[in-house]
Formats: structure tokens, C-alpha cells, sequence
């Protein structure tokens, strides 16, 4: 039976808010798309009818996107997206809605494609690199849910996220790579943007020897973007991409932390069970129905003997989700329990944050549903 809240500590005097359980959803799945999507972002209509994007994995069938409606959990779209032809789409990872007809698929190719509800292509990026000579100026982009990377648009204009430029790092590298660039999805050009690395990165890497963990989430209010490393407790802000505030958002279980690079040489499965033992944040959504954001702090995990780290189904690990106002001030954190929750599925709709129930242990889990529970913002007043 759900309570209240997830933790007995989120309804404390000293708490400003928490996540209160609620309702249980259903999205019934065909036996041509997989739950674990890495694309899942809420969208609304002209009319303000409510609707669900997703863009399924592949891992059973074929590529495609399908939209829900969230008023009756219908499926009323199911867009093909083409490997081949015409409209062939290379190396599918990701996307999101610009409306109701109109589609961002992003790749593992140089290329993002804009497509209508039959999955023809309206638009084709310039490619964003090399396949020949690697990355240079720009890097792939991926629009995902699994690791909160929204695409930002404003007009004709979108923002998108380069992690793989500039490796190997020098000291005085750090301050001069970018972190976001921008399409005119008009003109088709490209341009980095200032906004660089914070001086939490202060050592060198090494090429295929020493590496940084330099994974980032954003959200974006419409005004500004907010940025939210792993390995870092505080979250980096701008408005303009160039100028940069940042403010502390620290989880109450946590240790300061720090990004470190390790050691890229060493056995992959022993490093993935060595980090999982280490706290880290992960999402970070901004909820512009109740003005709220959300970080998600995931706790640390031991991975069991007989089970692969690089299965990615880390079922049994405890996460939290911190709460900040618009000021970015820290106002609450709810813990949630273990074996219950898929943290990496979750969208935000009029009612709330939904967060997935498709934790292979739960005892609700089916690959035939996408199963979410509604969790609405309490204060304590």
C-alpha cells in the first residue's frame, strides 16, 4: 500500500515540499515496441489535449515513434521511421515532438532529420561531422528522455548538447570547449556556443589512458538552461550560453562531489561495479506546470555477483529526487525504494511527475505495458 510519501524523512518540518504517490497509469504496447525507450517526452496540442511521444528502441521490431493520447491512453499515431529509401533514417537514437505533426529524429549519424506523421523526411541536417576524420566543430547530438537531453528550441532555432568534443582535455582546454551548439533549422548552419566546461574539470586526460565522467543533463525554462553534471553538487546556469551561475543542489545522503577521472584502461566490467558503489545525480527536468525542478540523486549500488553490469538494469538501486524552486533553491528531496521504480522512464504531465513502474522485479512489470505512477508536488505550509 503507497503512503503518503516514499520516505519517512520527505514530510519533515524541515522540508519545504515532497512527492506525494498518486495515481497508477497504463499504456498498452504492441509487440512491435519495447518499453525501455530512450526517447519519452509529454507534448500538448493547439487545443491543450494532452499527448505522450515515443520513440521506441528497436529492441522488438522496427524503429517507430507512437503518440498517446494521456486523456483516455490510447495510441492515436504510430509514425513509421524508414531505414531505407527516400525516407531512410540511418542509425535511429532518439527524438521528439515539434507538434502534432511534426517529428525530430536524432541518430547515431551526422544527421537529425525533421519528419511529418508518415515518416517523410522535411528536413536533413548538414552533417555534423566527419565520418572520415572524426569529430571536429561538432559532434552527434541524441534528443533522449534516458539521460534528460531535451531538444531546446526557440523560433526556428535548435540547441543541442556536444560531449565528445575536444577529447583528449588539457588543462586549458577545459574553458574553451564548448558544451551546447545551435541549428537554424531554416538555414541549415551550425555554430558553437560559448558555454564551456565549469572549473570542477581541472585535470588533464590522457587518450585511451586517464577520462573524465562528463555526462550532463539540462533542462530548459524558455529563458534559461540549466546544467546538472554527474559528479557535481551544484547545477550550472545561463541565459545566454555565454554567462554562467551556478548554485549548490546537494542531496541530503550525499558526500560533496567531485568529478575524478579514471582510469580508461582498466577492465570495463570492473570499473561499471567500482563507480556503481559511488553516488552520482542524474536527471535533471524542469516541470513548468508547477514551476519546479526536479535532480534525480542515484545512491550507491552494489551489483550482485552473478549479474553483469553491463546488462544496465540496475533494479535494485535506491534513488531520491531533489526539489528546486525557479530560484534554484533546494526545497525537498524524496527518497524512493529499491526493486520498485525504473528511474529512467518518466515524463511530466498537467498532474504531475510520472515515474515508470517497469522495474523488472516489480511484481507489476509486463513488456506489454508502459506503467507509470503519478507523483504531485505537496508543499508543507
Amino acid at each position: 500500500m503507497m503512503t503518503s510519501c516514499l520516505s519517512s524523512e520527505c514530510s519533515s518540518t524541515k522540508e519545504l515540499a515532497f512527492l506525494e504517490a498518486g495515481d497508477t497509469i497504463y499504456l498498452t504496447v504492441d509487440k512491435e515496441t519495447y518499453y525501455g525507450s530512450k526517447a519519452m517526452f509529454q507534448f500538448e496540442d493547439e487545443k491543450g489535449n494532452e499527448f505522450l511521444f515515443l520513440q521506441n528502441r528497436g529492441d522488438r521490431g522496427t524503429p517507430n515513434i507512437l503518440i498517446y493520447n494521456l486523456s483516455d491512453c490510447s495510441v492515436t499515431k504510430k509514425i513509421p521511421l524508414f531505414r531505407e529509401g527516400p525516407n531512410g533514417i540511418p542509425a535511429i537514437y532518439g527524438g521528439t515532438a515539434l507538434d502534432a505533426s511534426h517529428f525530430l529524429v536524432t541518430t547515431d549519424s551526422p544527421h537529425f532529420y525533421i519528419v511529418n506523421d508518415k515518416g517523410e523526411i522535411l528536413f536533413r541536417s548538414p552533417g555534423l561531422y566527419d565520418r572520415k576524420k572524426g569529430f571536429g566543430t561538432f559532434c552527434t547530438t541524441h534528443v533522449m528522455s534516458y539521460y534528460h537531453q531535451p531538444a531546446i528550441l526557440r523560433d526556428s532555432l535548435l540547441y543541442f548538447s556536444q560531449t565528445h568534443i575536444g577529447y583528449p582535455h588539457r588543462k586549458d582546454t577545459w574553458r574553451t570547449s564548448n558544451i551546447f551548439a545551435v541549428a537554424d533549422l531554416r538555414s541549415g548552419q551550425l555554430h558553437p556556443l560559448p558555454m564551456s566546461y565549469p572549473s570542477i574539470f581541472d585535470k588533464e586526460e590522457i587518450m585511451r589512458t586517464l577520462s573524465y565522467d562528463r555526462g550532463f543533463s539540462y533542462a530548459d525554462t524558455g529563458k534559461e538552461v540549466a546544467v546538472s553534471f554527474n559528479k557535481s553538487d551544484s547545477i550550472y546556469v545561463s541565459s545566454d550560453f555565454l554567462h554562467v551561475r551556478s548554485y549548490k543542489a546537494q542531496s541530503r545522503y550525499f558526500p560533496s562531489l567531485h568529478p575524478e577521472p579514471y582510469y580508461a584502461q582498466t577492465d570495463l566490467e570492473a570499473r561499471l561495479r567500482r563507480e556503481s558503489l559511488k553516488p552520482q545525480y542524474h536527471h535533471l527536468l524542469y516541470d513548468k506546470y508547477r514551476k519546479v525542478f526536479y535532480r534525480f540523486a542515484l545512491h550507491p549500488y552494489e551489483w550482485p555477483k552473478t549479474k553483469s553490469p553491463m546488462s544496465g538494469e540496475d533494479n535494485g538501486r535506491e534513488f531520491s529526487i531533489l526539489i528546486l524552486d525557479e530560484q534554484y533553491q533546494l526545497i525537498g528531496e524524496t527518497k524512493f525504494p529499491a526493486y520498485q521504480y525504473a528511474y529512467h522512464y518518466y515524463f511530466i504531465g498537467k498532474e504531475g511527475l510520472y515515474v515508470s513502474l517497469n522495474n523488472p522485479d516489480n511484481p507489476l512489470f509486463s513488456e506489454d505495458e508502459l506503467i507509470f505512477q503519478c507523483f504531485r508536488l505537496k508543499k508543507n505550509i
